[in-house]
């Protein structure tokens, strides 16, 4: 079933806009239209002042602060896990509390982060200069370790290890002598040489190498200094250092949101709430002194509505409920509203489409036929069952109310109803039911004689199923006035009832009477049919009339997909028989069991599905409703 609409409009003093949206925000009950499509409504776009405008980008820099801080610290999971204590900050504050909150956060973390990232820096580059000096210290000269002595170490690539020995060799000149130098391969694409030369001559060396564009071992300035050795040494216990200085940073940034998160969360959510309150505004009007609102709320709601505006903005704001036209039914936003048992079935209609506001809802339907359908075609208490408890088990996992939750639910319908047909055909893991005592109480879909019933309890099942849906879209065209729908659902359930007094006649079911009125309705149909299509009717009429009857002969799916799993679920039981190890035919029986409880949950939903939405939902359904999305606090809102 869908909500009753009612199309209304706000209009009230500026001075009480900001109260006034606060207001609906909270209520959640209204969908506010873009005036610019509302028809009816005289008012101007409504302009925002730079007061206005300044305050939501502050909002919007506001709430990207606290989401950065939250992303670092984690604080999304803290906040859900952290217990809601009283002191709740008022919204009014909030923008204030946020400011203020901010400005003591933010440089904490801030420098908590800096810090982590520049030891992340570290603990990646470290190591390569570690590596690199190991290879280097057993050539070190032991001039290295004079304090007098400075190092400069090159890195060169091998294609150009011409070029060591031109530095080598100027290096030497220059210091009269007095350089020592040794080299090593680092990899296979570089060889490092260690410069090793009086003090006084570091600025001629680095003259020379600067000029030749050589590129230096530079090790961080902490280790720049400091003989080979012992800045190997230096560096492992940096390296061992770094990882307890990360875990002193994490445990502060953990304590932090700790303390923080809860509040982090409750100023996001306040500050969003006003930041959707500002968003849109850009679909009011406006006149000199006014502003306009027009939108949709439950007719149910309006009282609700009309009480809240007048006890929390005052008699300067006024709602009135606009006429509904026969317009309005097409633009009108759909809410569905169901028992909680049809509830699930809603989101399967909405895979299709949501209905339009002046349509009907399917869900009901869905919600009774679907279930029945894929019982009779699972048909089995121990494969029932078993689904039964994994819907259990499954709705205790997906608390949260979304697709997944309301599929789960459905096939947990349809596996009670699986268990029902189970003792209707005796059925249980197929004909294991036979040895625990089991017995159909209506037929065995095992049993050759019974496979023609059932075929004919399916196909009557179709044809009444069929026949509902045209008779609902008879209905409907009826209620549109729509001459075209009319004559061509209308022709298609003539059609069928005449068909279906020869086909009575024809079994002795009937007399021999009505074979007349059933071909005259037959013919009938047919011309009402084609009429539909105009001048193609002529061709086409027969032909989608043989269309109709093939959606009924559809349904047979019903039974041979049955029957197709407890055959399959008899050679499982077969299996244990006869293969010489009895104990290998029980795990092939498993498996085979496993594999059928599998199709068993899959085809009858899709099959299921499919028997609504092509075979029934097309005789009178139509979608393209748009759904009733309403100005909604997620703080404050229902």
């Amino acid at each position: 079933m869908r909500l009753k609409m009612a199309r209304i409009q706000i209009v009230g003093l500026k001075t009480r806009l900001a109260a006034t949206m606060h207001a609906l925000h909270h209520l959640g009950c209204i969908q506010i239209e873009d005036l610019s499509e509302a028809g009816g409504v005289s008012a101007r776009p409504l302009h925002l002042d730079r007061d206005t405008v300044r305050t939501q980008e502050e909002l919007g820099y506001l709430v990207a602060r606290i989401e950065g801080l939250s992303s670092v610290l984690g604080a999304g999971r803290a906040a859900a896990e952290a217990p809601r204590t009283g002191s709740e900050t008022p919204e009014a504050d909030c923008q204030t509390a946020a400011r203020t909150g901010l400005e003591v956060l933010g440089p904490q973390v801030q420098a908590l982060v800096s810090k982590q990232d520049a030891l992340e820096a570290e603990r990646a580059s470290l190591p390569r200069y570690e590596a690199t000096l190991r290879k280097l210290l057993p050539i070190v000269p032991t001039s290295a370790r004079d304090a007098a002595n400075a190092s400069v170490g090159v890195l060169v690539s091998r294609t150009h290890l011409a070029v060591l020995d031109a530095i080598a060799e100027r290096v030497v000149n220059l210091s009269g002598g007095r350089a020592e130098v040794v080299a090593e391969d680092v990899d296979a694409s570089t060889r490092a040489m260690l410069l090793v030369f009086p003090r006084e001559f570091a600025s001629e060396v680095e003259t020379l190498l600067g000029r030749e564009d050589i590129s230096r071992l530079r090790l961080p300035e902490a280790f720049a200094d400091q003989p080979p050795d012992v800045a190997v040494a230096a560096l492992s216990k940096r390296l061992a250092a770094i990882p307890h200085e990360l875990t002193a940073i994490k445990a502060d940034l953990s304590s932090l949101a700790e303390t923080w998160a809860p509040r982090l969360e409750r100023w996001r959510a306040c500050l969003r709430d006003r930041l959707e309150e500002f968003a849109i505004l850009s679909h009011l009007g406006e006149t000199d002194q006014t502003f306009v609102l027009a939108g949709w709320t439950p007719e149910r709601e309006v009282a609700r509505v009309r009480e809240a505006l007048a006890s929390q903005v005052g008699n300067t704001v006024v709602m009135q409920v606009l006429p509904f036209t026969h317009a309005d039914e097409k633009r009108a936003p759909v809410a569905l509203v169901n028992p909680a048992l049809a509830r699930p079935f809603e989101s399967l209609v909405r895979l299709l489409a949501l209905p339009r506001y002046e349509g009907i809802d399917p869900t009901m339907l869905m919600a009774f036929f679907l279930p029945i359908f894929f019982g009779m075609i699972l048909g089995d208490v121990g494969y029932g069952a078993l689904l039964l408890l994994s819907c259990l088990y499954l709705l205790r996992r997906f608390r949260k109310p979304g697709v997944v939750r309301d599929i789960v639910q459905v096939l947990m319908m349809g596996s009670a109803w699986s268990v029902a047909f189970g003792f209707l055909y005796g059925e249980a893991f197929g004909t294991l039911g036979e040895h625990i005592g089991l017995h159909p109480l209506w037929l065995d879909r095992t049993s050759p004689e019974h496979v023609t019933g059932l075929l004919l309890f399916t196909v009557a099942v179709g044809a009444g199923h069929v026949t509902l849906g045209l008779i609902l879209g008879v209905w409907e065209a009826l209620r549109e006035r729509s001459r075209n729908h009319l004559l061509e659902r209308g022709g298609m359930l003539v059609g069928l009832i005449g068909l279906f007094l020869i086909v009575t006649v024809l079994v002795e079911w009937l007399p021999q009477g009505f074979m007349t009125p059933g071909i005259a309705a037959l013919v009938v149909g047919i011309v009402l049919l084609g009429a539909s299509l105009g001048w193609l009717g002529l061709l086409m009429g027969p032909i989608e009339f043989i269309g109709v009857v093939g959606n009924i002969l559809s349904y047979l799916r019903i039974a041979a997909i049955g029957l197709a799993s407890v055959y399959l679920a008899r050679v499982a039981n077969d299996m244990v028989g006869s293969i010489g190890n009895v104990v290998v035919g029980i795990i092939i029986a498993v498996l085979i069991h496993a594999l059928n409880l599998v199709l068993g949950t899959f085809s009858p939903t899709i099959h299921s599905l499919r028997l609504h939405y092509v075979e029934f939902f097309r005789k009178f359904y139509e979608g393209g409703g748009r759904p009733f999305e309403p100005f909604r606090s997620a703080t404050g809102g229902r």
